[in-house]
């Protein structure tokens, strides 16, 4: 039944996009189909060395899976946790195993200097010959014996901190003197500090994907508007910061005219080099939870989180600091606490309508808001600072309502089997300052 109704949701968006697009659209849909027809051949050719690799298992497991480029989060946190799991020996098979990796040559690569760097890292092979083999595999039972789950599971998350004990990544001498030349163009002296400011617009996904062939308004809500953060910006340059807003595509410039305060996304120097190493090297990121972060985040630098949905923050670390946006319950009009965001069914939401349909009003962070986090996570990076009793209470109920709310919720179908990965020990902070001042949030 479940197949019928993919089948008719598939049939009808053909015809939905032909009504829209007219001619033009029906022709590339033929070219795809014809596309998709001539390979058949090739995949009943990979059946073979699908048998093959059933037939030695016994002996020795060969794992094949295609690595993630197209997405920058994907392609810097998952080969992280990869390498981290091999290090450590984490869920590996018992028996010996070769592991066979490989980039799918029609994915865009969207870091060039990330894929330099993994590759010095890792071994991978031609996708013409591995993805066949791997697309095979996968349509006959016992496949996951072949598979590498950290590669294919779009949801786990660095947990057990292994980053902090094994950094997967390292650039080479020649890396580290360039990437000291460019933050000397960018006015910036060797002992100078830097912090990255990932401020998440609708700019880059549209590069990626057009809107004629995506509806990208499901992630409206997580947008921001790069104007509230200069306030936060200028009190890190007063504090002898130099900020780099990143970005490869953005709405529009940061308005500051403050030498120290650097809108590199817009800049003629940026580059995928500097997007990775800036990244690498900064004191700390500020992060409105966005495919960027995973740079800074395996390479152990420490983040503040202005995150939705709050299910999706970043929990694992004692370096994080956390703030999310108020949720409005437009009906009585009020503030939803904590344990009734997880009850109105959004702490999971990923989708703008979501919030729409359940009446939820989400009140953006204004530019005060934003500094105080700033300078919260300042304080906390600079001096380690320590938590009073009242904050240190207030963290603790922050953490124990989280972990109890995760525990009886209905998680969102794409993660409800492998939640477990994605959280584990609340470490993180949330910011202080905030529950400080609405308290009767945590309940």
């Amino acid at each position: 039944m479940k197949t019928i109704i993919k089948i008719r949701k598939f049939v009808s968006k053909q015809i939905f996009d032909i009504k829209a697009h007219g001619i033009p659209e029906l022709f590339r849909k033929f070219y795809l189909l014809i596309r998709a027809l001539l390979r058949i051949p090739i995949y009943i050719i990979a059946i073979v060395p699908c048998i093959i690799i059933r037939l030695i298992s016994p002996w020795i497991i060969i794992r094949i899976e295609k690595v993630c480029s197209a997405n920058y989060g994907n392609f810097a946190l998952d080969l992280a946790m990869y390498c981290c799991k091999k290090k450590f020996k984490i869920d590996l098979p018992k028996k010996k195993h070769i592991d066979l990796l490989y980039i799918y040559h029609k994915d865009k690569i969207y870091n060039k200097q990330l894929a330099k760097m993994w590759k010095r890292k890792l071994n991978f092979f031609s996708s013409h010959l591995l993805d066949p083999i791997n697309k095979v595999n996968k349509l006959i039972p016992g496949w996951k014996v072949h598979a590498i789950e950290v590669l294919f599971s779009k949801y786990e998350r660095d947990i057990d901190n292994l980053i902090d004990k094994y950094q997967p990544l390292d650039f080479t001498i020649e890396e580290e003197t360039y990437g000291k030349k460019m933050l000397n163009k960018f006015g910036l002296k060797d002992n100078d500090k830097f912090v990255c400011l990932a401020v998440r617009d609708n700019a880059y996904q549209l590069r990626k994907i057009s809107s004629r062939f995506r509806d990208w308004t499901y992630h409206d809500y997580r947008n921001h508007d790069i104007d509230n953060f200069v306030l936060a910006a200028e009190e890190l340059a007063r504090r002898g910061y130099h900020v780099f807003r990143m970005g490869v595509d953005v709405n529009k410039p940061l308005n500051s005219s403050n030498p120290k305060i650097i809108d590199y996304a817009n800049s003629s120097l940026r580059n995928d080099f500097m997007d990775v190493y800036l990244g690498a090297k900064c004191s700390f990121c500020i992060s409105t939870h966005y495919g960027f972060e995973e740079v800074p985040l395996i390479f152990g630098r420490p983040i503040a989180f202005l995150g939705l949905p709050i299910g999706d923050l970043h929990t694992h670390n004692e370096k994080f600091l956390l703030i999310t946006k108020h949720h409005i319950f437009k009906k009585e009009k009020r503030k939803l606490s904590f344990s009734e965001i997880f009850a109105h069914g959004v702490a999971y939401a990923f989708d703008t309508k979501v919030f729409e349909q359940k009446g939820i009003e989400l009140v953006d962070y204004t530019p005060d808001d934003i500094k105080d986090f700033v300078i919260e996570m300042v304080e906390n990076v600079e001096f380690k600072r320590k938590l009073n009793p009242e904050d240190e209470e207030l963290q603790k109920t922050f953490k124990n309502l989280f972990a109890s709310n995760l525990k009886r919720i209905n998680y969102h179908k794409e993660i409800k089997n492998t939640y477990h990965k994605y959280h584990g020990q609340i470490r993180s902070r949330f910011s202080s300052k905030f529950l400080r001042e609405h308290k009767d949030w945590l309940r």
